[in-house]
């Protein structure tokens, strides 16, 4: 039934209409989100009292660890109330809170307030898991990789604006006025899915034949199996990957040029580039998916990603990284699709919302990780030695990944956190994880 709504023209015109929305609402949200990234560490050192540079940076990385924790905590019970009650009042209460939370960091006082707040907002958010699995559940089977490339470039898209943006406005107009423009981004991404996302949303009822597991059992059975751990792991290290010098890009650049002068406007662009290129090539490869497989994709996308982060390592300029930032970010492009593509090609309805959140654990994981892991390196060794541990861990995880799916047929069961009905033509699966 739910297959022939969608042949229909009317179910045509609505995932798209979902989708573009979305698309338009995900990239609002994550400039709100991302913004601050850049003078986080600045804004400590400024106006907040820390005053030591590797001090600013140890708390920016606690402070974006502790969030990115948080948030992995509870996805997976935000992603079961959104199979529960519905994927577009989640897509709100992320945003919203967002919205609220960001603004009350623009009239923070102390470090231990922005801290708390930002604790907060780990817990509240998470637009994009909601927002996956709403445009998931709606598009059909055969368009999966262009919706979620589409979806993958308004990520990227975000995430290179929002730093740029935010640093820009931190330089020109002061930190609290940049905190104040991105919440109301975050308020207007909300207002977008009040009024142009439409979910008729009904709950798949259990088959009361079919045993029923705990949370936790689910989670175990999944992360047993090396094909879903290995999506897990490489959506966790691209989010590691593009975090993990956050918290010292600003004072790295300021050693670079000898000067603090443009310095997080500097960052910002450094981080920008990588959204930037990672939004020009998301769709494309995401289209890529649905014509050569999704294997294809993700496995050459890794590969390539990883040996482009290793002579971040030796640049003596910010033009330098720039390119390389820029290169590597063509290939992240083409990672998450069809990461996302493979995993939601198997999940049915009604669990969609509990397997995204999963994932989204495991990506603010990499979130968590990332800052504090580039906080640490920097401060025991130096700023150059983030890049070189995190190349050689992407490295290798990108081979392991590849000799996973080497040896993965479609015929295995992938996802027992699914309870994949035995109603699933084979077709269909082989084709997404092809």
């Amino acid at each position: 039934m739910a297959q022939a709504t969608e042949a229909s023209e009317g179910g045509r015109e609505r995932w798209k209409t979902v989708l573009y929305a979305s698309f338009i609402a995900q990239m609002l949200s994550i400039i709100g989100f991302s913004a601050s990234i850049p003078f986080i560490p600045l804004f400590l050192s400024q106006e907040l009292g820390i005053t030591n540079g590797a001090e600013a940076g140890l708390w920016s990385g606690t402070m974006g660890a502790v969030s990115s924790l948080t948030m992995a905590v509870l996805a997976p019970v935000w992603g079961s109330l959104a199979d529960r009650y519905g994927r577009k009042s989640m897509v709100l209460r992320a945003m919203l809170g967002g919205s609220v939370l960001v603004a009350f960091m623009a009239v923070s006082n102390s470090v231990w307030v922005l801290f708390l707040l930002r604790v907060m907002q780990g817990a509240l958010t998470g637009t994009v898991p909601a927002n996956i699995a709403l445009v998931a559940s709606m598009t059909p089977r055969h368009r999966l990789g262009y919706a979620l490339g589409l979806m993958s470039t308004a990520v990227f898209a975000g995430t290179s604006i929002g730093p740029l943006l935010g640093g820009t406005l931190a330089d020109l107009f002061g930190h609290r006025i940049s905190f104040v423009i991105t919440s109301v981004a975050l308020g207007l991404a909300a207002l977008i899915v009040i009024f142009f996302v439409h979910e008729d949303f009904q709950p798949v009822r259990p088959d009361p034949n079919t045993p029923r597991h705990s949370l936790t059992r689910r989670m175990k059975d999944a992360l047993g199996q090396k094909e879903f751990l290995a999506m897990l792991a490489i959506l966790t290290l691209v989010q590691f990957a593009n975090t993990v010098i956050t918290p010292v890009l600003a004072l790295f650049i300021k050693a670079l040029n000898g000067t603090i002068d443009g310095a997080a406007s500097l960052a910002g662009l450094e981080l920008g580039i990588t959204g930037i290129a990672s939004a020009l090539s998301a769709t494309v490869a995401g289209r890529l998916s649905d014509r050569f497989g999704n294997r294809r994709v993700l496995v050459v996308s890794a590969v390539a990603a990883s040996l482009l982060y290793l002579p971040q390592a030796a640049v003596t300029n910010v033009w330098q990284l720039l390119a390389l930032r820029g290169a590597m970010g063509l290939f992240f492009g083409g990672i998450l699709p069809s990461a996302n593509a493979l995993i939601a090609g198997v999940i049915p309805e009604g669990r969609k919302g509990a397997a995204y959140g999963l994932v989204s654990s495991a990506s603010s994981l990499g979130f968590a990780l990332g800052p504090i892991t580039g906080a640490v390196i920097a401060a025991v060794l130096d700023t150059r030695a983030v890049f070189l541990v995190t190349a050689l861990v992407l490295l290798a995880a990108a081979f392991w990944i590849r000799a996973v799916l080497a040896e993965y047929t479609p015929a295995d069961a992938v996802l027992p956190l699914i309870d994949a009905p035995a109603s699933l033509p084979d077709h269909n699966k082989s084709d997404l994880l092809k």
